[in-house]
């Protein structure tokens, strides 16, 4: 969009109940939002957005999730194609990623981003969520999620 300037979070959502979630193989959750991603005309998308923002800019709104209404909600980020690679002075960085808050009852945030430079390829995976979404993702039979530890990050 040509003379646009600033930032805007946006969504894109995909329904689901939690068994068709649990019976599906994780690459087809995985299509499941690309799909959900993929078939947005963002063109488009972003122009509505913008004329939204501008026709309710004097008004207040927050997210029903974050305020614990509604269904059980996860939100996700995912900066692995945003290049995190950090040097103080005193080398890479072994982690870097934002921090989000969101703690609220029926409520989870996830955001996911690539290993600095040097790395195997993997992603971080930062999650703040209710209980029982956290014990539901650390069971999973695939332990695709492993803790983040200072051997992992390589720095013992």
């Amino acid at each position: 969009m040509p003379n646009y300037f600033g930032n805007a979070t946006t969504y894109t959502s995909a329904d689901a109940t939690t068994e068709e979630v649990r019976r599906k193989l994780l690459a087809d959750v995985a299509a499941m939002v690309r799909e959900a991603i993929t078939a947005i005309d963002y063109d488009e998308y972003v122009q509505e957005i913008s004329d939204w923002v501008e026709e309710h800019k004097e008004e207040i709104f927050v997210e029903s999730p974050l305020l614990g209404l509604g269904a059980p909600t996860l939100s996700q980020t995912v900066f692995a194609s945003f290049p995190l690679d950090t040097d103080f002075g005193f080398g890479q960085a072994a982690l870097a990623m934002p921090v989000f808050r969101y703690t609220r009852l029926s409520s989870g945030f996830m955001a996911i981003s690539a290993r600095p430079s040097g790395g195997d390829g993997s992603w971080f995976v930062s999650a703040c969520m209710w209980p029982r979404l956290a014990t539901a993702l650390e069971s999973d039979e695939q332990h695709i999620f492993k803790p983040l530890t200072a051997d992992f990050l390589g720095l013992v």
